[in-house]
């Protein structure tokens, strides 16, 4: 796990950067508006495709991760299913863009996304199999090419005065080289011959429909936000809150680690005794809090900073406190991510379509009082209590005995941590104010970034926020192919959680 994450977090890095660079191109070449309408397509096409994915990647990967020999007939099969579901997909997307008024510009933006929901969803398949064999790397590559082509591209024709849909295309042909790269890493080493197997798709269809149900009725309570602001708001307003909201999403990178490489790994843990999936969960939820945490309190405190930066435009300072309410929502999405991995693991997952569908009436119903109130503040909160409903609502379906109780220390711990980090923000706030400091806003927010990260880690440090054997696990995981060890203490050690 910690061989893979790590690997991971290398490619979120690069892939960071590159999305971070696009999003300032999106602020400072295209404004409020235009973006607003590239927010509005992307986020319609993913709310309408959800179904040609949902579902599939998890079974895949349970099923190759307990048989590989069964890749070549997943692959297949799982690839004949989404191709013949795609089209009417494609055919909706067109259809309800035209009956919902949007304008021809922002249903030509749909169209070209719509494009793009087919080659997610091949990749997908080719990533969901190199994760069941554990091969992280090759999908790590794919974003990366995929980030920073879109990124290196995107910043040339935008700054030449490209148009919205030249950037939509840009984005198209990222999706289509990262699923070549994966099929091509992929056929290497499965090869591919095309074998239909009826029973083995009506056995994915019936399976997959609570994935299904979940992910749909999901998606929907994840993205029914923007397409509402939309409807109920202006374009501005979806171009504040989708300038944000695109921040949230990339900064839950740490939630698809966790599904993709906890999840093989949980899975075969459960197979033996229920001590080694409790650990299991213990630590991926140690690591989930000490690092969410922070990420969430920095969004909070520093939105300011972090949106001057970004966009470098005074169109999005209503951006800040739609940053500030989704904020605590990231903390809940990433523990959301290895609750659902664990009722998977325990085969519960039929369930988890009564989650989302409280979910959804909670947050369709709340966002109808809240956005004519509040507009796109208003929903970037409820996301938040969304996500927290979420928690509460899983908690209930997992056994008590596997429910990681001591990690609670750990995230007390990584509270306080957050709150020095605060005060530390909060008086660099007041000395750039008493002492005007010409500072420019790159700057500030690198300054505050490195303070922030400095305040936390030496707090936690003197707290002892991470267990002792959790620290010697990591180190002894990176030093093992030196041979160089250090002896670990038992996991019973109550100890090691004081």
């Amino acid at each position: 796990m910690i061989g893979n994450s790590v690997i991971s977090m290398v490619g979120q890095i690069i892939t960071w950067v590159s999305t971070l660079t696009l999003m300032i191109c999106y602020g400072r070449f295209l404004g409020d508006v235009k973006f607003g309408e590239l927010y509005t397509a992307l986020t319609f096409a993913l709310l309408i495709g959800f179904p040609i994915d949902a579902g599939f990647t998890q079974q895949v990967i349970r099923a190759v991760a307990q048989d590989p020999l069964q890749a070549r007939r997943y692959l297949s099969n799982t690839l004949l299913i989404k191709l013949l579901c795609w089209p009417i997909v494609y055919a909706l997307i067109l259809l309800l863009s035209w009956l919902l008024g949007y304008s021809v510009e922002v249903r030509i933006l749909m169209a070209i996304c719509g494009l793009s929901l087919l080659s997610s969803a091949v990749g997908n398949t080719f990533s969901s199999l190199h994760y069941a064999f554990e091969r992280t790397i090759f999908p790590v590559v794919g974003s990366i090419l995929e980030k920073g082509i879109s990124a290196a591209i995107g910043w040339y024709v935008l700054k030449q005065g490209a148009g919205v849909q030249v950037m939509a295309l840009v984005l198209l042909a990222g999706s289509c080289i990262n699923t070549l790269w994966q099929g091509i890493s992929l056929y290497r080493r499965l090869g591919f011959t095309i074998a239909i197997d009826k029973e083995l798709i009506r056995h994915i269809l019936r399976t997959c429909v609570p994935f299904l149900i979940y992910g749909v009725l999901g998606i929907i309570y994840y993205r029914i936000d923007a397409i509402m602001l939309s409807l109920m708001t202006s374009v501005a307003v979806v171009g504040w809150y989708g300038a944000g909201y695109r921040l949230f999403d990339t900064l839950t990178f740490l939630s698809g680690i966790i599904m993709t490489v906890t999840y093989p790994v949980l899975i075969k843990l459960a197979s033996g005794s229920d001590d080694g999936l409790k650990i299991g969960i213990e630590k991926t939820m140690n690591t989930i809090l000490f690092c969410s945490l922070p990420i969430a309190a920095f969004l909070f405190f520093a939105a300011s900073y972090i949106v001057g930066y970004l966009y470098h435009s005074r169109e999005f300072v209503q951006t800040v406190p739609a940053l500030q309410g989704l904020a605590p929502g990231l903390v809940f999405l990433y523990v959301n991510a290895l609750l659902s991995n664990t009722i998977a693991t325990l085969k519960k997952e039929k369930k988890i379509p009564f989650i989302a569908l409280i979910a959804l009436i909670f947050n369709f119903g709340l966002n109808l009082l809240l956005i004519p109130l509040y507009r796109h503040v208003g929903a970037a909160i409820l996301t938040s209590l969304t996500e927290l409903l979420i928690v509460c609502l899983q908690l209930t379906f997992i056994p008590r005995h596997l429910l990681p109780f001591r990690s609670l220390i750990v995230g007390l711990k990584a509270l306080v941590a957050c709150g020095a980090m605060g005060g530390a923000i909060w008086l660099i706030n007041k000395s750039n104010v008493l002492l005007q400091l010409p500072i420019t806003p790159s700057l500030n927010v690198f300054v505050v970034l490195a303070v922030a990260i400095s305040v936390y880690l030496a707090t936690a440090l003197l707290l002892r926020t991470i267990p002792r054997d959790d620290i010697l696990a990591f180190y002894n995981a990176l030093r093992r192919k030196t041979g160089s060890t250090v002896e670990q203490p038992a996991i019973k050690d109550e100890k090691v959680y004081g």
